[in-house]
Formats: structure tokens, sequence, C-alpha cells
């Protein structure tokens, strides 16, 4: 199981802002003015679709006067928005979304070896997820979003409690996956408190599991996958 670690050395004039928006013309547009208008530029937009009412959007932004996050979180929910998360970054941090997903799967695809720990610390980087791990189809609860997902073929994203992530009143949000480990049937789960996964996130992890499942039955001998567990087809 991996655990982000969030203590970094930041640059307290950069920030990451995730904002959940109606998804109609002009909304995040009044959120874009509001910052202009503290004298915060916009350097990088992810947009993640939620469903068809509502999307998720990371805003990475630089303030160019001193500026507090009360501040920032007070102005933008102003315009209608829900401010989801404002946390600092550091200028190494501010990596395109293609880059960083390519990055990610170009290492899992690439390595001599895939571990259940690699595949639990790209996808939780990936997703920036609080917490991720491999669960192998043997040991997973029916009831856990990981046994549902291996009982179904398909991701399931749903919440639940973890023991090693603080409840703060409410169940982390949780995204688990099936995908073939080396002819065994396991999925990835990640884990986050602030916000729930979007299909963008699912799309990206997915991507992740296809090249890691490549990787592994390319470099497992044949003896050890010509009869198989039936793999999962994942949608």
């Amino acid at each position: 199981m991996i655990e982000r670690n969030e203590q970094r050395t930041n640059r307290m004039d950069l920030y990451r802002l995730r904002v959940e928006v109606a998804d109609h013309p002009g909304h995040i547009g009044r959120v874009l003015v509001a910052l202009g208008e503290l004298a915060v530029n916009i350097i990088e937009i992810d947009c993640h679709n939620v469903d068809g009412d509502v999307r998720i959007d990371d805003l990475f932004v630089h303030a160019t006067i001193a500026i507090d996050v009360p501040t920032i979180a007070h102005v933008v929910a102003k315009t209608g928005c829900q401010v989801i998360e404002i946390r600092p970054l550091s200028v190494h941090e501010l990596e395109d979304p293609v880059t960083r997903s390519m990055r990610y799967i170009t290492q899992i695809a690439t390595a001599h070896t895939v571990t259940d720990d690699l595949i639990a610390w790209c996808a939780g980087e990936l997703v920036r997820a609080d917490l991720s791990c491999v669960v192998d189809s043997r040991v997973a609860s029916p009831d856990s979003a990981a046994g549902r997902a291996l009982a179904q073929g398909v991701a399931v994203h749903d919440r639940e409690w973890v023991k090693r992530l603080p409840s703060m009143g409410v169940q982390p949000w949780a995204l688990a996956m099936p995908f073939d480990n080396a002819g065994r049937c396991a999925a990835v789960v990640v884990f986050r408190t602030a916000s729930r996964f979007t299909r963008t996130e699912t799309a990206r992890l997915r991507a992740l599991l296809e090249a890691s499942s490549r990787n592994i039955l390319s470099t497992v001998p044949a003896s050890q996958w010509e009869n198989p567990e039936p793999t999962w087809d994942i949608h």
C-alpha cells in the first residue's frame, strides 16, 4: 500500500485549485475573471468530465502578489462554483496533464519488472490519490470496491472507509479497477479524501493498467500464461 506524502518544499505563490463547476458556457469563465482581478495568472487548466451537468477542473495558477489561500477560496466560491481543494505547488509540479500521464504510463510499460508496488505507486501518482494499493482477487472482500470491481469486471467508484486515512467525518472516495496481473485477477484501488475521481482520471488509470498488463505478459514465461485465469475486459 502506497501513501502519498504531501510535505514538500513549495513556492507559496504557486497553487493548484480543484473546483467543481456547472458544465455550461461561461461558468468557468467567471472563475477565471475573478482570479484575474486578484492578480492571479492561469498557467494550466486540466478539465475533467464527471457527468452531463458537472465537471471538475484543476487550475494551476500563479499569484503575482502576496495573497492567502482563504482569500482565493472566498473569491472563487463567490462565482458559484464549489472549491474542492487549494494547495501550494512547487515549480516541479507544474507539469501538463498529457506529459504527466505519459510519464507514468511509460514507466510501467518499460519497467524490467512490474511489481504490485510499482503499479500502486504509478496509479496513485497519476490521479493524485492519497493512498493506493493492488488487491488480489483471493483476498478482496466481496463488499469492498475492489471486490465488486473484480466480480463485475468493471471499474467501481464509491465511498469506502480506510483505516490509514483520516475520516474527517466522511468516507474517502475509492476507485477500483480490475486488471490481468500475470494471469491472476487483481484490482488497483486508489483513495482520495478531497474529491471524487472523474471519468478523465478513470480513463488515464485504464491506460496505465493496459500498459502494465502488456508489459507483464511480454516478460512472463509462456508456461505461466498459456492457460491463465479469465482476463478482465475493462470498460
